[in-house]
């Protein structure tokens, strides 16, 4: 490193005034020294050495610039005392550093330095001692020093103090160990029960295999994120296929009914619940189940009753509807003609209004209580400006404020009564019908007439509203919902024989396979097996065995919910069977034309049904084959996953880094603890070689998973119970990775403080924390193959074994020289000469 180094008369001065303790020269080489080491003593541990130096040391301010050097040079180390020895001629220093900065140390000091000494002359403050190169002396001659030593070495010897292991016991800096030196070491007062003792290499051990897990967990992460992109791709055909198995369901034809919002006169969200819950068990056939489920089958027939009672209802309201319609049309007539008697109408309209309000199925109905209660009010409404018309200027007011009006003597009582009460639950007051309301000419007004005209348009609209309800598909409501009667009497005639079973069955009668007589007329399957034997497909015995045999098989298949990716081909070969019994049948027939018997079999909806679900899984398994074939997908604009190919290569390195770790166990060969460090040194390269690799495509925020999945889903239908579990084991997935990932941060950070020996609450903690983390990965739940399982499992082990630490003996008094006598022997000394002073 070149330095240009001022020449002016105040150099050495103006070093001084700065409170420098070396000059710039000096501190040029030395700088350059700890800049050429630096890589070297960043892989080093710290040691204990203990160093004499000869040469010209004595009274020569060598200690002071050994440890001013000592001081720049050193990374980490330090110098711990210096012992100068007269009668000898050396100086003893002992020091922890690495040792190739021990080793560049003594080098520095192999070079002559002059120490210049300042006692007058200097100003407050300023440094009194400052070391110079030896051929910088000429610049004293301006600055002259009240004196100055020259110093250097001519050979040094460094023994560096042993660490590690010896047997059982622990060795740090040359001294065996026990909990109290370790808690010393520490800077703790004593090893607590509860704190673990760790090497350096067994923290390495803990690394690797803890960052060979991680790598573990990246490729499955990775293959949940390539499995979410082929759903993606398969997505919208699976649900097809599930509409498709859907509409072969027992009690698909009311589905299609109650679980839609198409006809707000059908919709039946609670009914729908009630009959999913139960669907399960009798498409599957599962009727010794029947009385566990006897609360859905009693609640769904109570839903079903008050879906009678609705159409009962709008029946009534439709009824009424028309006579209101005509009352109404009469008023209008009336009121156009300026006629005062209203009466009739009044009456009339006054009763429908009553009955209306009776039909309280209608009125709390989800869809339609809205629109209900808008029309009664507008109902109201009219009724109370048509009175108002009828008791305008006569008779006085009720309540004190009022006379008592005169209105007509009725004919009948009983629906004078009624009337009566009809019209005081509108309004406040008290009615006294004993006599005849008496109108004028002009009585009503233009602007009364306008707003009667008002009311009257506003009832009529939403009257019409209700009256001439519409289903999405244009249809009249009411129409519709009459001619769903027969299938709801259909399923309630099947719950009242399934009530009737669960108490054959808690009679311990003898049942034999009641759900097939039971839903004989909504199984699809037997309905198929009808419509072959009515083609003369199905003719003999065996012709029956067989399709019996082919159909009883798919509806165990299809059924068998939610869809499972391994059925996938059982029930394409299952249908294909199917089709093979019926186009062999069909070629071979006698009494028909085969191709009308095709012809007539594929226009049958079930038929074509099994042909479609059998067509979509093909595409669906099709999708995955062609996905799974691409060599990558590192093309595309925005990286989602990679491709199978490049998951078996990251594999295969995995696998090849597993042989070389497989044979690595640093706990069973604790004696040969620097080459297992050295070889876990190695290994740690390699394994961050891998991560790079699989790492270096990272996705956007858009497309990670960052969610937790939906959980109100139906858990019947694979395709969204497979994605909520793609997505469920990819957070599950990232949020383990990034967890070991700063556990092997923390360990990390450990072994940067470069000490031999890791212990310590924090210590501890970490690996309680590590070890929790381990014991709940279920390798099941992310669906590891069996290969990364073990792998996976060994890995864990091995890291389970630290569990308590590392083990180590403490020794006894009696033990204790003997054993620094084996200490010693292990100690390394270096010897160095100066080949220009000696």
């Amino acid at each position: 490193m070149n330095t240009q180094i001022s020449t002016t008369k105040n150099y050495l001065y103006e070093l001084l005034k700065k409170k420098y303790h070396t000059s710039e020269m000096v501190r040029a080489q030395i700088d350059e020294v700890k800049v050429r080491i630096s890589e070297k003593v960043a892989k080093e541990s710290l040691k204990a050495f203990c160093v004499t130096f000869q040469g010209q040391v004595i009274d020569a301010s060598f200690e002071k610039t050994l440890k001013i050097i000592s001081k720049r040079l050193f990374h980490n180390g330090e110098i711990n005392t210096i012992l100068t020895v007269k009668e000898k001629g050396l100086v003893e220093a002992t020091m922890i550093a690495a040792p190739s900065e021990v080793e560049a140390l003594i080098q520095c000091l192999m070079k002559p330095h002059i120490v210049l000494h300042y006692k007058k002359g200097i100003e407050r403050g300023a440094s009194n001692l400052l070391i110079i190169d030896e051929t910088e002396q000429a610049l004293t001659d301006t600055c002259a020093p009240d004196y100055l030593h020259r110093n250097f070495i001519t050979r040094a010897e460094s023994c560096e103090k042993y660490t590690g292991r010896l047997g059982e016991y622990l060795i740090l800096n040359g001294l065996p160990l026990t909990s109290e030196k370790i808690g010393k070491e520490l800077r703790f007062n004593k090893i607590e029960t509860k704190n673990k003792v760790f090497t350096t290499t067994g923290l390495k051990e803990i690394y690797v295999n803890l960052h060979f897990i991680s790598l573990l967990l990246k490729l499955d992460l990775e293959q949940y994120y390539l499995k979410l992109r082929i759903f993606y791709l398969q997505e919208s055909e699976m649900k097809v296929v599930e509409e498709k198995i859907d509409d072969l369901g027992f009690f698909a034809d009311i589905f299609n009914h109650i679980a839609t919002t198409d006809n707000p006169l059908l919709f039946n969200k609670d009914l729908f619940m009630d009959l999913m819950r139960l669907e399960h068990i009798i498409e599957n056939n599962n009727w010794k189940a029947i009385p566990a489920y006897a609360g859905y089958i009693y609640s769904a027939s109570s839903r079903l009753n008050g879906q009678f009672k609705l159409l009962e209802e709008c029946n009534l309201f439709l009824t009424y509807a028309n006579c209101i319609e005509k009352f109404v049309g009469r008023l209008t007539k009336k009121f156009m003609k300026n006629r005062p008697d209203i009466r009739s109408e009044q009456e009339n309209l006054t009763a429908n209004y009553h009955e209306l309000k009776k039909l309280q199925t209608i009125s709390k109905h989800q869809m339609l209580q809205n629109d209900y209660q808008e029309l009664l009010n507008s109902f109201g409404k009219l009724l109370a400006y048509i009175d108002f018309l009828m008791i305008k200027d006569t008779g006085t007011i009720a309540s004190g404020t009022q006379d008592a009006i005169q209105l007509a003597q009725k004919s009948s009582k009983k629906f004078g009564d009624v009337l009566k009460k009809c019209i005081e639950s509108i309004f406040s007051v008290t009615i006294d019908i004993s006599t005849k309301p008496v109108f004028r000419q002009d009585q009503v007004l233009k602007p009364e007439q306008e707003e009667i005209q008002q009311l009257i348009e506003k009832f009529s609209a939403n009257l019409e509203r209700l009256s001439k309800l519409k289903a999405v598909s244009g249809k009249n409501a009411f129409l519709e919902a009459r001619m769903t009667v027969p299938q709801f009497t259909s399923l309630s005639n099947a719950l009242d024989e399934l009530k009737a079973l669960i108490k054959d069955m808690e009679s311990k009668k003898d049942i034999q396979d009641p759900l097939k007589s039971i839903f004989a007329k909504s199984n699809k399957f037997e309905m198929l097996y009808n419509d072959l034997s009515a083609l003369k497909i199905v003719e003999n015995a065996q012709d029956q065995e067989s399709a019996r045999s082919i159909l009883t098989e798919l509806q165990r298949l299809i059924f068998d919910k939610p869809l499972k990716e391994d059925s996938f081909k059982n029930i394409i070969n299952t249908i294909q069977s199917l089709e093979g019994f019926v186009f062999s049948k069909c070629a071979s027939a006698k009494s028909k034309d085969s191709s009308v018997l095709m012809q007539q079999l594929h226009h049958n909806p079930i038929f074509k049904k099994f042909i479609d679900i059998k067509a979509g899984l093909k595409n669906v398994i099709e999708t995955e084959r062609l996905t799974r074939k691409v060599d990558t997908f590192k093309g595309d604009f925005e990286f989602f996953s990679y491709s199978a190919k490049e998951l078996d290569e990251f594999l295969a390195e995995i696998e090849r880094f597993h042989e070389a770790l497989k044979d690595m166990c640093y706990y069973q060969n604790v004696s040969e603890f620097e080459a297992m460090e050295n070889r876990l040194n190695r290994l740690i390269i390699e394994v961050n070689e891998i991560d790079r690799k699989i790492s270096s495509y990272t996705r956007n925020k858009d497309k990670k998973i960052t969610k937790e999945p939906d959980v109100h889903i139906d858990y019947l239908k694979g395709s969204q119970l497979l994605k909520k579990n793609l997505e469920k084991a990819i957070l599950i997935l990232q949020n383990q990775i990034t967890q070991i990932e700063g556990f092997m941060h923390d360990i990390e950070s450990n072994l940067h403080r470069r000490s031999f020996i890791h212990s310590g609450v924090t210590t501890s903690v970490l690996f309680d924390q590590i070890t929790y983390l381990l014991s709940n990965i279920d390798v099941r739940m992310i669906d590891m193959t069996q290969s990364m399982e073990d792998m996976f499992k060994e890995s864990v082990h091995t890291i389970f074994h630290y569990q308590v630490g590392e083990d180590f003996k403490e020794p006894q008094k009696e033990e204790i020289d003997d054993l620094m006598k084996e200490i010693e022997k292990r100690a390394i000394v270096r010897e160095y000469k100066n080949d220009v002073y000696s």
